[in-house]
Formats: C-alpha cells, sequence, structure tokens
C-alpha cells in the first residue's frame, strides 16, 4: 500500500512538471523572450499552425492534474489553484497576448487633416506618404510603433500600413490577401521582423517579404515615401494623416518598455536586440539603413550616400530598366519602373514623383530605410549600391 501511494505522487509529480514545463515553453516560444532565446522559426510557425491542438492538450494536461489532485489528495487547494492561475496565464500569453497589446487599425485607424497634425508633429518627425490615383495619406513613424497596422480605402484601393520598428520597416499592402475581406493583427516577430496573422483565414504573412506561409495566396504591394514631416506637409497639403492618439493606459507602458530597446537597435554600439539574425554579411555597417527593393529572384539594397552621389540613376535588373531617384531638398529616395509607354524612357529630368517631361513613370514598392542587418538577413544575396 505504501509503495502505491508512493507511485501516484510520483504520477501526480510527473504530470505536474510536464503541465508546467509545457505551459511555460509555449508562452516563451510565442512571445519575445522565446525570440531573445533563438528558438527556431519554424517552431513558431508550426505551434500556429496547430495551436488549437496544443491550448487543448494544454487544458488536458491540467484537468488530469486536477484529477490527481482531487483523486489522490495530493497538494493542498491553495497550491492547484496557484499553478492553475499559472497555466491559464501560460495559455494567455501563448496565444492571445500580443493581440491585445497591439490593437489593429485596419478598418477604423483615425485619420486628421494636415492643420490638425501640425499640432502634434514635429518638423523633423519621419512620415510615410501613401499616394494612389492622387489620394494621399500620411503615416508617422512615431504613431505606428504601437497599433503596428493602420488601412484605409486610397485612391478607390484598401490598402494597410504595416510597420515593424524592430527592422525600422514600412510596408503597404493591399487588404485582400487573396482570401476576400482579411482582418490582420500582429502574431510575433521573427529574426527582428513582424510576423502578421490574418484572423479570418489564418494565413500567416512575413512582413519583410510579404511571403504567406501556408498558401500561394498573392499579396499586392504599394509603394510609399519616406520624408519628414516639414517635406510631407509642403509636398501634400490636402492629404490626410494617421494619428494614434496614446489613450490607452498601457500605452504609456509600452513605450517606457520600447524606449530603452530601441535606443540600442538604432545604436551603432549594440547588436540586434534579439539575437536571431545572421549578422556576417559585412558589405555595409549591420546598423545601415538601406532602400530595399524585392523584384522576385533578384534584390537591391541602395544606400543614402549613393542615392545622394546619383540623384538620378537608370540600371537595370534582370534586364529590366529602372530608375532610382533622390530629391536632395526633401530627402527622399524612390524608385521607378524604366519603362514609359512599352519602351525604355527616355528624358531630360525626373522628380521624386516620377513626372518627365515625356510621362509619369510608375513608382515602386520599396523597403524605405530599413536596418542591412535585417535585409540581409532576409535577402542574404541581396545586390548591393553603395
Amino acid at each position: 500500500m505504501s509503495q502505491a501511494t508512493s507511485t501516484q505522487k510520483l504520477l501526480f509529480l510527473v504530470v505536474a512538471v510536464i503541465t508546467a514545463a509545457f505551459s511555460i515553453f509555449s508562452a516563451v516560444l510565442m512571445t519575445e523572450p522565446g525570440q531573445s532565446l533563438n528558438l527556431p522559426r519554424s517552431w513558431v510557425v508550426t505551434y500556429f499552425q496547430y495551436r488549437w491542438f496544443f491550448i487543448g492538450l494544454n487544458v488536458f494536461l491540467l484537468a488530469y492534474l486536477w484529477y490527481l489532485h482531487i483523486s489522490l489528495k495530493v497538494w493542498s487547494r491553495f497550491w492547484m489553484n496557484l499553478a492553475s492561475v499559472g497555466v491559464i496565464i501560460c495559455i494567455i500569453a501563448a496565444n492571445f497576448l500580443l493581440t491585445a497589446f497591439f490593437p489593429s487599425y485596419q478598418y477604423d485607424a483615425n485619420y486628421v487633416s494636415i492643420t490638425e497634425a501640425d499640432q502634434i508633429l514635429n518638423d523633423n518627425d519621419v512620415i510615410y506618404a501613401v499616394e494612389i490615383n492622387g489620394d494621399v495619406r500620411g503615416y508617422p513613424r512615431a504613431h505606428l510603433e504601437v497599433p503596428h497596422i493602420a488601412g484605409d480605402n486610397i485612391g478607390g484601393k484598401d490598402v494597410v500600413m504595416t510597420f515593424c520598428a524592430l527592422s525600422n520597416l514600412p510596408v503597404v499592402i493591399e487588404q485582400d490577401i487573396g482570401f476576400g475581406q482579411s482582418d490582420l493583427g500582429i502574431l510575433i516577430q521573427t529574426h527582428n521582423n513582424l510576423v502578421m496573422v490574418d484572423r479570418n483565414s489564418g494565413e500567416l504573412i512575413q512582413q519583410i517579404t510579404r511571403a504567406p506561409e501556408f498558401s500561394e495566396a498573392e499579396v499586392i504591394s504599394h509603394p510609399n515615401t519616406m520624408t519628414t514631416w516639414k517635406s510631407f506637409k509642403e509636398i501634400y497639403p490636402q492629404a490626410t494623416v494617421f494619428i494614434y492618439e496614446f489613450n490607452r493606459a498601457l500605452d504609456t507602458l509600452l513605450l517606457a518598455l520600447f524606449e530603452g530597446p530601441m535606443e540600442k537597435q538604432f545604436s551603432n554600439e549594440h547588436g540586434a536586440i534579439f539575437p536571431t539574425l545572421d549578422m556576417n554579411d559585412d558589405r555595409l555597417p549591420t546598423k545601415e539603413l538601406v532602400w530595399g527593393f524585392d523584384f522576385g529572384d533578384v534584390q537591391a539594397a541602395f544606400t543614402r550616400t549613393f542615392a545622394q552621389n546619383n540623384p538620378i540613376y537608370q540600371f537595370e535588373l534582370n534586364g529590366h530598366p529602372l530608375v532610382l531617384v533622390y530629391d536632395e531638398k526633401h530627402d527622399i529616395v524612390n524608385l521607378f519602373d524604366g519603362v514609359l509607354n512599352d519602351a525604355p524612357a527616355e528624358f531630360e529630368s525626373i522628380d521624386f514623383r516620377g513626372e518627365t517631361e515625356n510621362g509619369k513613370l510608375n513608382q515602386l514598392p520599396l523597403h524605405n530605410g530599413v536596418f542591412w542587418m535585417v535585409w540581409s538577413h532576409w535577402y542574404p544575396s541581396t545586390q548591393v549600391f553603395n
């Protein structure tokens, strides 16, 4: 009888340890500590893909622990309640926490006039302009850090601005990612870049590559122009501007938590906040900001210095003509399709909007001001224009 009691107690302890270990590991994997430990991205994707099974398994382990507690009278009710709270917290952290922390404004973003925004923004604030069919929205960098996602119908296109502070990267995509109406939110970051989830379809999208994880869905990108608030309000006086109101108590906490790590992310004296990047490509300093272009099988990265030294640069990628334009007055780097009227464009002058004396070139999506360490990790074969 004594031996049986000891065996039963051992069974209880084994189940308790397995329950605790599984709960804690799930929470760590699906939150920032997992990236601090450099846990594989594939584990994150697999957990999300089978998350309801893992949630069910976690609940089953906890229920079985309660069954053993009641039938064997092992542990007090206090310790069982405490353990249950811990497991529930881990389940929430692994599956629902970031959604509560970072609200998505895909459909109900707050936009104000230039005059109203001018009371909030400073002249040197970085802002991203999205212009479609003459309709313009502005997205101040500082107002994207918490929500990460802000959408609108711009020039007849339902698009969403996505922003990853760790990569310093704005990417504009169409809201329909191939499954009809999407509902984009934040899942996590991997390799210092945002992973988004479409809560309607269950699809995951890596922000920097715009690549869906579970399907062949086509994610369509739109260009944005990076400049300062001083230049933006001069160039686009009729635009409206996304303003995040920072009206939650949680926002103050998040900004305080972000401040120190983001200073390190931008500091040349520190590495990446999360040690998940391949830092072997020394063609550029790790923290250099580059303008990256993904042309399918070929990628290119342009430094600001290169653009400044080559304000109008005509070149080819994969045999296709392209034009890089730098506007010194507004410190704008934009890229354009070098084909006009089905032939290589010929012109004497061109502005940052692509206007030439022979017509307007189509602006192409650039990854504006992204960290070299992030760009080179995701695109190790990238060409460099420095």
